[in-house]
């Protein structure tokens, strides 16, 4: 560690990138799929929690520099690598960097593309012929936004029934209580937006 600090006091420009420490959370999240490390396989190198670990990704608690300099042994990179990390990777999540966050159990598949925004959340969904059903309802503590990007959705609000054909948008309301259906013979793909409900 004494290394670590006699490194970056000596390096010009060091202290307003010690500065920039606050919100290095998006870089960690960048590398660590670069890595393609999960948050377990993190906490496991570091020995610092899940919980700190994705809370520090979404810039929510302040890092010492002895945690940051863990998690830059774990990448097997620098802090000042890290703060370098290119800016687009804070604004652009790529096709292959969505994290799933269910099976094709129903033929259905939902991707996670995460900004680490609290308060919101954006969702990739694929259904696949005769996908999903009865068995599968949803009910969310948020408001949800949906717009059909291929195919046909059939969506279920309680029992209302609405056909949803490409390029067609949809609110659900926190609370409601809905399931989702491809019933053609062609993959059907919907992009969502979730915002917290407002008190």
């Amino acid at each position: 560690m004494k290394e670590f600090c006699s490194v970056c006091c000596g390096r010009k420009g060091a202290w307003k990138e010690l500065n920039d420490i606050q919100l290095i959370g998006y870089s960690i999240r960048s590398q660590r799929r670069k890595k393609g490390m999960t948050l377990q396989q993190l906490s496991e190198a570091t020995g610092l929690s899940i919980g700190y670990l994705s809370n520090l990704e979404r810039n929510a608690n302040s890092p010492t520099l002895v945690n940051i300099q863990k998690i830059c042994e774990a990448f097997g990179t620098s802090l000042f690598s890290l703060l370098e990390t290119n800016k687009e990777e804070d604004i652009i999540v790529r096709h292959n960097e969505r994290e799933p966050i269910i099976s094709e159990e129903h033929n259905m598949k939902l991707e996670n593309i995460d900004f680490g925004l609290d308060d919101t959340s954006f969702i990739y969904m694929t259904i696949e012929p005769d996908g999903a059903g009865d068995g599968l309802w949803w009910e969310h503590e948020y408001h949800e936004v949906g717009t059909v990007i291929k195919g046909r959705l059939t969506l279920k609000l309680d029992n209302q029934v609405f056909e949803l054909d490409e390029g067609d948008t949809i609110l659900i309301k926190a609370h409601t209580r809905h399931c989702y259906y491809n019933k053609t013979q062609e993959s059907c793909v919907s992009y969502w937006t979730r915002c917290k409900e407002i008190k």
